[in-house]
């Protein structure tokens, strides 16, 4: 579990740091990209690495979606987790840990 946890979260901020770095989430929305990267890295790190083709797209849609309203009132927070993700993945916030941990298909 804790695994997939942090495939998300590599793949999180892979996703993130392709986006052209919007400044907040109109841009990131109105660019399109943002979701669309997330779901199709997330979907690739995790099929097939104990996760089914429909679990996948499960646990990543459940990421996504638990991701967008932890960070929703304060991108920069947002882009904070990111770098901090980027530069090391095991520094992962408690609380994104448990709403990860909640998404994996049981």
């Amino acid at each position: 579990m804790i695994g997939l946890v942090l495939i998300c979260l590599v793949v999180f901020a892979a996703g993130c740091a392709s986006n052209n770095d919007p400044d907040n989430w109109e841009e990131a929305i109105a660019d399109g990209t943002l979701e669309e990267n997330f779901m199709r890295s997330c979907q690739e790190a995790n099929e097939g690495g104990g996760l089914t083709e429909s679990e996948a797209v499960s646990y990543c849609e459940c990421a996504f979606d638990g991701l967008a309203q932890r960070y929703a009132d304060d991108f920069d927070d947002f882009k904070d987790a990111e770098k901090r993700l980027r530069n090391d993945p095991q520094d992962i916030d408690p609380a994104v840990r448990a709403l990860l941990e909640r998404c994996v298909p049981t």
